[in-house]
């Protein structure tokens, strides 16, 4: 085995920062942005219309007004200055437990003796790090001793697990399955959600099944998976970093990697205070991209095509429409804390002549944020602008 090989897969799967497919684009200006690659029953419908279950108005925040008292952020905005919790010894103990009972609720047949190797980490919630307990080769059946969990994270906060993917080497990521089956038989309802809903729980499926948009994308970097993203909603509108990731490898019908880096609620429900109803239209806010990419290349016309989707490592399989601009470097803080709501606004995918020169993985997608309350361009980079609101978050 090739450590190095090994080394590097692992830390791309633990991230879940990989790109998996390049866009698919279309020459309509102005038209609907397609609906996702696949969907399923459990998609919410309404991300690209007004929403049913907006907010009371007296409970919305005006556009660029500050909040009265400021929202503490819920973790750290990069993960080598996370704050890791210090517990006394009896509470550490009792959570360690609780984390080895979750484990052994989701992997019933795993063996009790490999789960004695972890520590504290960090990973992703939203768009913070927070503090886990990270548990390493993990024998999720004793069944299958050669079947290794490479890690398997558990969050104190949500009580549940948030990542788990099985080691390279693992024979569930075998890839010559007898009977394997294309992405498009992959079904959202029979393949993911089960395992989904195992994983954070009858009950918070049941309460929140409405809220979560599925959508499935073939990786181009893992052949013969199918990525299923599963992003959380709120009021009606998809959260731009808040998603599930889960493979399903097509040779075998088995999942191979799980991510949840799901908000922590508190954090969302105070920082949406935004309408979720857009005050500038999709075709408004591709009117004021145009704009800006005629006015950077006016001596070089760039025939704009909109594209259905765009998956890269800083846009983990986003679809087009609206979204809560809840990644850091689209928020207002300072100190740790948020200033002011959580913008909304339309995720446009696009390619013009500049962008196609470059090719690449992604065939020159370029995607652009226009805040849909204000119609201010919250992200645009190309090789004549660079716009990305509070940069100094890097």
């Amino acid at each position: 085995m090739d450590n190095k090989k090994h080394f590097v897969l692992i830390m791309v799967i633990a991230l879940l920062l990989s790109a998996t497919i390049a866009a698919g684009c279309t020459g309509n200006s102005g038209n609907d942005p397609g609906q996702s690659p696949t969907a399923g029953a459990t998609t919410n419908q309404q991300q690209e219309e007004t929403p049913d279950n907006q907010v009371p108005e007296s409970v919305t925040t005006a556009p660029g007004q500050k909040f009265s008292d400021p929202v503490k952020l819920p973790g750290s905005i990069t993960e080598s200055t996370a704050i890791r919790p210090k517990y006394d010894s009896e509470t550490e103990e009792k959570i360690i437990d609780e984390a080895k009972s979750e484990i052994l609720r989701v992997f019933p047949g795993a063996d009790p003796s490999s789960l004695n190797r972890y520590g504290w980490d960090t990973k992703l919630a939203g768009s913070f790090f927070v503090p886990v307990i990270t548990f390493v080769n993990v024998i999720p059946d004793t069944k299958e001793p050669e079947n290794i969990l490479g890690e398997v994270a558990y969050d104190p906060d949500k009580g549940r697990i948030v990542t788990w993917y099985y080691t390279y080497d693992s024979p569930i990521n075998n890839k010559n399955g007898d009977e394997i089956i294309s992405h498009e038989s992959v079904d959202i309802e029979r393949d993911i959600v089960p395992v989904f809903r195992k994983m954070i729980g009858d009950e918070e499926y049941g309460k929140n099944r409405d809220n979560y948009s599925i959508y499935l994308v073939d990786s181009v970097n893992f052949p013969l998976t199918t990525c299923a993203y599963i992003h959380e909603s709120y009021n009606g509108v998809r959260s731009d970093m808040g998603y599930t990731q889960i493979y399903f490898n097509r040779a075998n019908g088995e999942i191979t990697t799980y991510g949840d880096v799901f908000n922590k609620k508190e954090f969302l429900n105070e920082s949406t205070t935004s309408s979720p109803v857009p005050e500038i239209s999709l075709e408004e806010a591709e009117s004021i991209l145009e704009a800006k990419i005629n006015e950077l290349y006016s001596d070089d016309p760039q025939e704009i095509e909109y594209c259905e989707y765009h998956s890269g490592a800083a846009a983990v399989g986003l679809t087009n429409g609206l979204f809560w601009l809840d990644r850091s470097i689209y928020m207002d803080i300072e100190d740790d804390q948020l200033l002011s709501p959580i913008s909304l606004g339309w995720r446009i995918t696009f390619k013009t002549k500049e962008s196609r020169s470059m090719g690449g993985p992604l065939n020159g997608a370029r995607y652009t944020y226009i805040d849909a309350h204000t119609g201010e361009i919250v992200y645009l980079r190309n090789d004549r602008i660079d716009i990305i609101r509070n940069d100094n978050q890097y």
